[in-house]
């Protein structure tokens, strides 16, 4: 990977430089007069800490690590658009991150060594609209989200195609959730028999007066384990609305499908799910305030009957904690939502469901400062799958946010989170009674354009 990034370099800075001579030009190739290079950049320079992983203080018996999370770390992500035609344009976009000081080394010599620079290219895609602008497709690796973003919500290959209209547009999908099932690298070392596939139809209107809708019929198909096939269809829609300094949505998420072989006496699970989510934003100049509810649904007390209850989640829910759910400046993959759940083809199950609200409110100061606070509270919906606990925490957050241009951001934060018993249960390793709360501070450089 680390050999072949100098080559990509080269050829965008080549393309680049024949735009600059010629401004009609912005490929290698043919020229276009509406052809054009758009390029976007994002660098994050992060720290961290935290005074724990979990929630417990017994000291293990070796402990030279100590307890304590910590890190400074950088990712840069450039995203470049390459418009061929008016209506025709190729995406990229590559991951340079989450790269850690204390580990990864711009001077290793090796493309193998285990300290490389940590690259993903995470969306190379095909897109345009024909017909004027009636029919329209989008092929290749790109970011999938169904329309509340809570079942789907993930970088796969993918391919749609959609018919606008006059307010709105329909269309059809279908992709595939990579995982770890061994695929050759020829073809005919690969098929789609253990594979995770995603398809389905799905649809946007505007209904007017500010209101809108956007729906679809998501359907997965999971045959990654042999004799363990699951089927899910999920219908999912968003009704949001905007109206003066009001904006606000509600999302909702039906899973229906089946778990074969999945049982603890090895019948099939028959699974019903569901999620729900709700988020009201007002933004009266200098103040503006946000409320998010959020609640997954869970399975019953029994693990491995024929019923299974809990919601298969992508973990991306509009919530602004950041401990208990993804950090808006940059996810660090250690989330409690994701915590509190197993992790399988894909999504994270919660069998004890989750119930989580937040609210947060901010006010510009001036127009380089604004600062803000968040404070968020969760609970478990079936306590027989924590160990009886059904508070999870309460977490509270202040930040300070320091801007310039819109181009440079700088966020010191300080928050802590007071832990329930059901955290405690599914998150601790030594102690699951122990309730010890979690304090962080986190600061960010964020440039970008």
């Amino acid at each position: 990977m680390t050999s072949r990034w100098p080559v990509i370099l080269g050829v965008v800075g080549v393309c680049a430089a024949a735009h600059a001579q010629e401004p009609g030009r912005a490929e290698c190739g043919r020229a276009d007069e509406d052809a054009r290079l758009e390029a976007h950049v994002r660098l994050d320079n992060l720290f961290l800490f935290r005074s724990d992983s979990d929630f417990d203080r017994t000291a293990p018996r070796y402990d030279e690590s100590g307890q304590t999370v910590g890190a400074f770390a950088t990712v840069l992500t450039p995203r470049l658009t390459w418009h061929l035609a008016r209506n025709l344009r190729v995406t990229y976009e590559v991951e340079i991150g989450l790269n850690y000081w204390s580990r990864n080394n711009p001077d290793t010599e090796s493309a193998l060594s285990p300290d490389v620079f940590v690259m993903k290219h995470r969306e190379m895609f095909a897109q345009g609209e024909f017909n004027r602008g009636r029919l329209g497709f989008q092929v290749g690796y790109q970011r999938f989200l169904d329309p509340t973003g809570l079942f789907l919500n993930h970088w796969i290959g993918a391919a749609q195609v959609w018919w606008g209209f006059e307010h709105g547009r329909i269309g059809l999908f279908v992709g595939e959730v990579p995982d770890q099932t061994y695929e050759g690298i020829t073809v005919r070392d690969n098929n789609f028999k253990r594979d995770i596939l995603v398809f389905g139809a799905s649809g946007a209107w505007d209904l007017g007066g500010g209101w809108g809708l956007a729906a679809g019929v998501h359907t997965l198909y999971d045959s990654h384990v042999v004799g363990r096939t699951r089927f899910v269809v999920a219908p999912a829609a968003r009704v949001s609305h905007e109206s003066g300094p009001w904006t606000l949505f509600v999302d909702g998420v039906l899973q229906a499908g089946r778990f074969d072989n999945a049982a603890l006496d090895g019948g099939d699970q028959t699974v019903i799910a569901w999620a729900a989510q709700g988020h009201v934003g007002l933004d009266l100049p200098p103040w503006s305030a946000e409320m998010n509810l959020l609640a997954l649904s869970p399975d019953d007390a029994h693990d491995g009957n024929a019923r299974q209850g809990a919601f298969l989640y992508a973990a991306k829910p509009a919530s602004r904690t950041r401990m208990l759910t993804e950090d808006e400046v940059r996810d660090w993959y250690d989330n409690y939502d994701e915590r509190l759940s197993t992790f399988e083809g894909g999504f994270f199950l919660n069998r004890a469901g989750l119930f989580l609200a937040d609210i947060s409110a901010g006010v510009e100061v001036a127009d380089w400062f604004r600062p803000g606070v968040t404070v968020g509270a969760a609970l478990a919906l079936e306590p027989h799958n924590a160990l009886g606990g059904r508070f999870v925490g309460v977490e509270a957050l202040a930040d300070l946010v320091i801007s310039w241009r819109e181009r440079l951001f700088v966020h010191v934060v300080g928050g802590a989170l007071a832990p329930g018993r059901a955290a405690a249960a599914l998150v601790n390793r030594m102690d699951r009674t122990a309730t010890d709360p979690v304090w962080m501070t986190e600061v960010s450089l964020t440039v970008r354009d």
